[in-house]
């Protein structure tokens, strides 16, 4: 009989986060599910990982069956110590989130469940970030539906190398959810400001604030593709080089 898939979970969120609970209801019916996530909100840590403090892993249980490992550090932290001393084996798959709101254009690169995701591309692990376009989440199911079917294909078929897919998921019926658009990161990103408040004490602190600005007019682009209600699949890397400018630049210097 073959074995069932080991798939490890994880978010930035935290494990007691409505969006990872869902994402075990659903990847336990493709797998055996593994759950190691940060021990309270960690959204916009990035990659950032802890190097000049300790690290606590507790065991969690929650209703249902739901056990778990939680992390004290970051979401990268949590893919790293998962693999490296708290599972005695490498994953088949990771997938982070479901994350509470959408994770697109240039707004990645603060993303707390990519860099989950990308920390698995980095030990060679397939690796998803998936996350629903909604801060205010009454139904997961249509998140849920997407990633047993994301889930299963890349079982299936593999990733490349270097490789994750950022998946973006519009919130709404799963039924009116227009099937799925394979997209490029788009030029979404979030215009901030920052208020300056004065405390009860006399002194001032400042408040970031701001709006999402998407400008992008076609679904090729993950954002509008999402804004379509289609489920937006991208290939990211972590390779920073900028292979475009690569040899213009070498030209530069060597003349």
């Amino acid at each position: 009989m073959k074995s069932k898939p080991k798939i490890l979970i994880t978010n930035d969120d935290g494990i007691f986060s409505s969006g990872i609970y869902a994402l075990w209801e659903a990847l336990s019916q493709v797998g055996d599910v593994y759950v190691v996530a940060p021990s309270d909100e960690k959204s916009a840590a990035s990659h950032s990982i802890t190097i000049n403090n300790l690290l606590r892993v507790k065991k969690v249980k929650r209703a249902g069956g739901f056990e778990g490992w939680s992390v004290s550090g970051t979401p990268a932290d949590c893919t790293k110590i998962a693999v490296k001393e708290i599972l005695n084996f490498i994953p088949d798959l990771l997938v982070s989130g479901i994350n509470k709101g959408s994770n697109l254009g240039n707004n990645i690169m603060y993303s707390g469940t990519i860099a989950a995701a990308a920390e698995g591309a980095i030990l060679n692990i397939p690796s998803i970030a998936i996350s629903l376009d909604s801060h205010n989440v009454k139904d997961w199911s249509g998140a849920k539906i997407e990633a047993i079917k994301i889930s299963k294909s890349i079982l299936k078929n593999g990733i490349p190398k270097n490789t994750l897919l950022n998946v973006n998921v519009p919130y709404c019926n799963s039924e009116e959810i227009k099937g799925v658009k394979i997209t490029h990161q788009g030029n979404q990103y979030f215009k901030d400001e920052f208020e300056k408040r004065n405390a009860p004490s006399g002194s001032s602190y400042y408040w970031m604030k701001g709006e999402i600005i998407d400008k992008d007019t076609s679904n090729q682009f993950d954002g509008n593709a999402v804004s379509k209600k289609y489920t937006s699949i991208t290939p990211i890397t972590f390779k920073f080089t900028d292979t475009s400018y690569f040899n213009t630049l070498v030209d530069l210097h060597e003349n």
